[in-house]
């Protein structure tokens, strides 16, 4: 945990654990001591994983676990996923195939990520910061994310106010090559 030294209110910290080449980067520095801790290392389950995906978890969960990192998996309520008949395939990324009203073609809103991902790290989050003692308050936590400065496009704010996003990776001007 983290203090803002102009409020002097404790900020907990988690990173989102993918288990992909980025967020594994962060948490092996955490590991290293190469960079701050994280509070929780929370890794969003949506069941769906590729096979590899498992077999890294497998391998390198219980060595974050000896360098005295905390992984929490959390998941979906809803975890099946949806496929059209006779289409052979999850129909994901949608698009509208309609022509009329103009202007209504495109990708539509995809939910898998919000559904399967932040809402699951968000109730985690909600849920620890009350067995704190602690309100969801503006900037209560800050959500390490594992983009690479090649990806600095996929940044975002939070939409919600007691998380603040933060991008180590983009800060230190590392690649996803850099992170092989």
């Amino acid at each position: 945990m983290i203090e803002d030294s102009a409020f002097a209110v404790p900020v907990m910290r988690v990173l989102s654990l993918g288990w992909g080449v980025q967020s594994f980067t962060l948490a092996a520095m955490m590991a290293l001591d190469e960079t701050a801790r994280a509070d929780f290392l929370v890794h969003a389950d949506t069941r769906h994983e590729r096979a590899a995906t498992y077999a890294f978890r497998r391998r390198w969960e219980p060595w974050l676990g000896e360098h005295g990192l905390n992984i929490v998996t959390v998941s979906g309520e809803r975890t099946e996923v949806l496929v059209e008949a006779g289409a052979g395939g999850v129909m994901i990324p949608a698009f509208t195939v309609a022509h009329k009203p103009p202007g209504q073609r495109g990708q539509v809103k995809r939910q898998c990520t919000y559904n399967w991902k932040i809402a699951p790290i968000r109730r985690f989050i909600r849920q620890e910061l009350a067995r704190r003692g602690r309100k969801a308050t503006a900037g209560a936590v800050e959500s390490w994310q594992g983009i690479s400065l090649d990806e600095y496009h996929r940044m975002r704010d939070s939409d919600v106010k007691y998380i603040v996003n933060r991008y180590p990776l983009v800060d230190r001007r590392i690649t996803r090559a850099g992170c092989e």
